[in-house]
């Protein structure tokens, strides 16, 4: 079992686990993700869409992460968000994960230009899609720390450094850092 720091992941990744899941399958179907059974974690989730190729479409943004975002980013691609030098390697863990599949776990350190910056917990999970077409990846988000000079709505953030990634082993085991992604 996995431990986390920020109550939130541990949270997503109770509730995951305790999915059902079909006949022979480790991975939930999308259906079955209940908004109603996980409140708490709702203003701090993002829901992305991996079923078409190269895109990672945002079907689902909380409103504390479109807060940190400064704008709902829902309907969007993600990858549009990332910076350009680091498209191509955040597109592909998400793949990665999708594809594996397993969970992530992300410690990460998010700067504004003006310097202030914040350091949080993410963790997400893959969910099938009912119609077997693809996958989707449940992340939630947590904030460890609160600095006084962090303002949300200062855009844009960007990523200054992922301090630990960790895959977490769903029943399928976990990828190596170097192992190439896989369709999702």
């Amino acid at each position: 079992m996995i431990s986390f720091r920020s109550r939130l992941c541990q949270s997503l990744y109770e509730y995951w686990l305790g999915l059902p899941k079909p006949a022979g399958g480790i991975l939930p179907l999308k259906s079955a993700l209940d908004p109603a059974a996980i409140p708490r974690l709702l203003p701090r989730v993002v829901l992305h869409d991996l079923r078409q190729p190269g895109r990672s479409i945002i079907r689902l943004a909380g409103t504390g992460m479109a807060a940190q975002y400064g704008f709902d980013p829902s309907g969007h691609d993600y990858i549009q968000y990332v910076a350009p030098e680091r498209r191509e390697s955040a597109l592909g863990e998400l793949i990665k994960v999708a594809g594996h599949p397993c969970g992530m776990k992300v410690l990460i350190e998010q700067i504004q230009p003006s310097g202030a910056g914040i350091v949080s917990e993410s963790a997400g999970f893959p969910f099938e899609s009912d119609d077997g077409g693809g996958r989707f990846l449940l992340f939630v988000d947590e904030p460890l720390d609160r600095p006084n000079y962090y303002d949300p709505l200062r855009k844009p953030l960007e990523v200054l450094t992922v301090h630990e990634r960790l895959y977490i082993d769903i029943g399928a085991g976990v990828p190596s850092a170097a192992t190439e992604p896989r369709k999702a």
